[in-house]
């Protein structure tokens, strides 16, 4: 299978910073590319203040949604609590938003996010937790409050199915030349530099590149548990990981 490419935008948020979200959607619409974004509804995160906030923000939400970007449950407030990394389905971080948590506090978290997209017409068709966050109690309690059944997370080459969801892996933080698979590519437009976004639309233009980008309506999900060539790729990316966090300290 030639490798394929998704975009998933990180972070989108009243708060955000509007010239830098523009720049990137004005590139995307320029190479017909249709990307997953991760939308906070109620941030309390002070980190995420890039401006004052935008009373236009849903509206642009409705509008992503209606031209066919793929809009995600980025979580409920942004507002994380220490939890050991070890009980995490993604061990990235010590720090969540929902792992840790009990189902039934899981659950209201997710059920006034829900609230508040549904007030203002946008429907999530899919999941991605803050820092990449969270435990197998949420996908209990996302089972209970929300119709879809695809998480954008996961180290693996293809996507590939668990406890009843179908994870999506997300990968990379810049496009890289893959042989095959399916790669997403996450990018948080408020913390880019000018450079950076330059960067991202010469990546797009790279000819190598050119008919490999898809959307999550392109994806083909299997039904199927991670494959052996996965859970050794699963392997490395930990082991490294691990590695250089251990140097690092």
């Amino acid at each position: 299978m030639a490798a394929k490419y998704l975009i998933r935008l990180d972070d989108a948020c009243e708060t955000s910073n509007l010239d830098k979200w523009n720049a990137i959607e004005a590139t995307l619409d320029a190479f017909g590319i249709k990307p997953i974004v991760a939308v906070i509804p109620d941030n309390q995160d002070e980190t995420l203040t890039y401006q004052g906030k935008n009373l236009g923000f849903w509206s642009m939400v409705k509008r992503w949604e209606e031209k066919g970007w793929s809009i995600a449950m980025h979580g409920y407030q942004h507002r994380y609590h220490y939890v050991d990394r070890r009980k995490l389905l993604f061990p990235f971080y010590d720090q969540s938003e929902f792992g840790g948590l009990s189902v039934e506090e899981q659950r209201l978290k997710i059920k006034n996010s829900l609230r508040i997209f549904r007030e203002n017409s946008v429907e999530p068709t899919l999941w991605v937790a803050p820092g990449h966050s969270f435990d197998e109690v949420t996908l209990s309690a996302l089972a209970h409050e929300v119709s879809f059944r695809t998480i954008s997370d996961g180290i693996a080459y293809a996507p590939y199915m668990y406890k009843g969801f179908n994870f999506l892996p997300q990968q990379l933080w810049r496009a890289k030349k893959k042989s095959f698979g399916t790669w997403t590519v996450c990018l948080h437009p408020d913390t880019m530099s000018d450079q950076a976004i330059a960067d991202f639309k010469r990546d797009l233009a790279q000819q190598h590149m050119q008919g490999k980008y898809i959307s999550l309506n392109d994806v083909e999900f299997m039904g199927r548990k991670k494959d052996i060539v996965s859970r050794l790729f699963s392997f490395y990316f930990w082991t490294r990981y691990r590695l250089v966090n251990l140097i690092k300290n």
